[in-house]
């Protein structure tokens, strides 16, 4: 996502916000590349993973 934003905390608190789907910004795991990154869990069933993806795609879409 380093293409798209440099603060990954923010885009964070955006997809959150926006799309309802919450994922971890990387530097809560890598100080030095994490703003850069983000991290998503899959430990959900395969239906709210499906729907997590689908609501992730509407939102890059309206970026």
């Amino acid at each position: 996502m380093s293409d798209l934003t440099k603060d990954s905390q923010a885009f964070a608190a955006e997809i959150l916000e926006q799309a309802g789907v919450s994922v971890t910004p990387g530097l809560d795991f890598d100080q030095s590349r994490g703003r850069q990154t983000l991290r998503f869990s899959y430990a959900r069933s395969t239906k709210d993973i499906e729907e997590g993806l689908a609501r992730l795609k509407d939102f890059m879409a309206r970026r």
